[in-house]
């Protein structure tokens, strides 16, 4: 007898149809109200934002923060079967979920609210890329943002330099001459490794690898997501690779730390790096006097009184060409689930557009009291042109450095797979192998791949 195959997707979803049908005879009876759940970040200003909407709307929302993983508590809440109308979703996520059916398209709702329309054309293009699916829209944006690459302006001037290296060979060359310049923390140490990177294992780590590649205009997957590299266009991937490799184990520029540590803006913080990659979000944190001994400093010096000081200066990521500029992005998104209540809908989508669009008011409520508050990204570019955002900005950062970067945003190009949660598991340790030493850049490359091709064919 022949047997049957069953791929990823058909596991997902068939574990899916069983876990209703368990939960279909002991379920307690729902909330009267929208069901949301989200990961753990700042809970209480979440509650904050749906207090204001339901006093707006008279809607109550029973709103649950996620402890822990947030990725397998909710596959475990999917597959279980658990009322939910709608939950935040990660761009890393994304495709996985709604191949396993746990997603409900939007376009209908999306086409019978006029509203939407003029807000849809505001979206970055690569935000409303990242929601989409299949040709059919899933989600309204929460927050989003792209990598930096910052240095030290202070620092760079003891050592004699009055702008930061354009590409990776200047960059390996200038890192060198600040090292042997000896220039110093604030608290009096000689910076030994001027460049620091964030290539710790993580569930949401090694972005600094994809920034560094598509600031080279790399491109690592053709458009069926097959691999391309390690023989994509002028192997940028290897030499960029190897460039990574060269500066921990050969021109000692870049710390080793960056395969262990934790927060990379804390280091940045700290003043212990002269040049590093942070979320663009993070750059007020880090000229913050607050957080900040690099800032601190720089103010004390100054015999100011202000809260920030733009110790840490935006420029674009270093390419192996000057012409060449990019950067990462990512969207975090709020999503229906495939088992939002009919008759809780209306009310739900209220709630969405509330979080992820405008307020009753037509105003870009939420998304402007994270920035406000907390720095976080927003997906709609004519806040760019926002006088209070361009102000606040121009505490701790350059609004025109901003907008010129947003204009070379990507997010992952394999961020779509349904396998991509499973990628993320394989090539962070080959990575981190290759900066090691324990294999070539090509071959580790290679690997993963190989690995890639495997896991489209466990898709299919």
């Amino acid at each position: 007898m022949m047997k049957t195959r069953m791929t990823r997707r058909t596991f997902l979803q068939s574990s899916t149809a069983a876990g209703l049908c368990l939960m279909a005879g002991c379920s307690p009876a729902p909330s009267p109200g929208v069901i949301f759940k989200g990961w753990v970040y700042e809970p209480d200003l979440v509650r904050e934002n749906l207090d204001y909407f339901e006093q707006q709307s008279g809607i109550t929302v029973d709103y649950n923060a996620v402890s822990g993983n947030y990725h397998d508590k909710m596959v475990a809440l999917h597959v279980g079967g658990a009322p939910m109308e709608c939950c935040y979703v990660r761009d890393d996520d994304f495709a996985e979920w709604v191949e396993a059916g746990w997603l409900r398209p939007c376009d209908d709702l999306l086409a019978a609210d006029p509203d939407t329309s003029a807000t849809t054309a505001d979206i970055f293009s690569y935000n409303l890329s990242s929601m989409t699916y299949g040709g059919e829209r899933y989600g309204l944006p929460y927050y989003t943002d792209f990598n930096i690459w910052i240095y030290n302006e202070p620092m760079l001037d003891a050592a004699g330099f009055d702008a930061p290296a354009r590409t990776l060979d200047e960059l390996t060359e200038q890192a060198i001459k600040v090292r042997e310049a000896r220039v110093r923390t604030p608290a009096g140490d000689v910076i030994e490794y001027p460049i620091m990177l964030n290539f710790r294992q993580s569930v949401l780590g090694f972005l600094d690898w994809w920034t560094l590649n598509y600031a080279s205009e790399a491109s690592l997957f053709d458009d069926d997501l097959n691999p391309t590299f390690p023989d994509d266009e002028d192997r940028r991937a290897e030499t960029i690779l190897q460039w990574l490799t060269d500066g921990i184990q050969r021109h000692r520029i870049i710390s080793p730390s960056s395969l262990t540590a934790g927060q990379m803006r804390d280091h940045v913080a700290s003043g212990r790096q002269v040049y590093g990659i942070l979320n663009k979000y993070d750059l007020e944190y880090v000229n913050n006097r607050r957080n900040s001994a690099a800032a601190d400093d720089e103010l004390k010096r100054r015999g100011s009184d202000a809260q920030h000081a733009k110790v840490y200066r935006m420029a674009p990521v270093p390419s192996i060409s000057a012409e060449q500029n990019g950067t990462l992005g990512w969207t975090r998104m709020y999503c229906l689930t495939s088992r939002c209540r009919e008759d809780r809908m209306e009310d739900a989508w209220a709630l969405m557009k509330f979080l992820g669009a405008k307020d009753a008011a037509g105003e870009y409520y939420t998304a402007r009291r994270w920035f406000r508050l907390r720095g976080l990204g927003f997906a709609y570019r004519s806040l760019l042109d926002d006088p209070e955002i361009i102000a606040q900005t121009e505490q701790w950062g350059e609004i025109d450095k901003v907008r010129e970067q947003a204009r070379h945003v990507r997010p992952r190009e394999n961020i779509k797979a349904p396998w991509f949660p499973d990628f993320k598991i394989y090539y962070q340790p080959e990575i981190q192998k290759v900066l090691l030493g324990q294999q070539s850049a090509r071959d580790g490359l290679g690997k993963i791949a190989q690995r890639c091709r495997q896991l489209i064919a466990d898709w299919s």
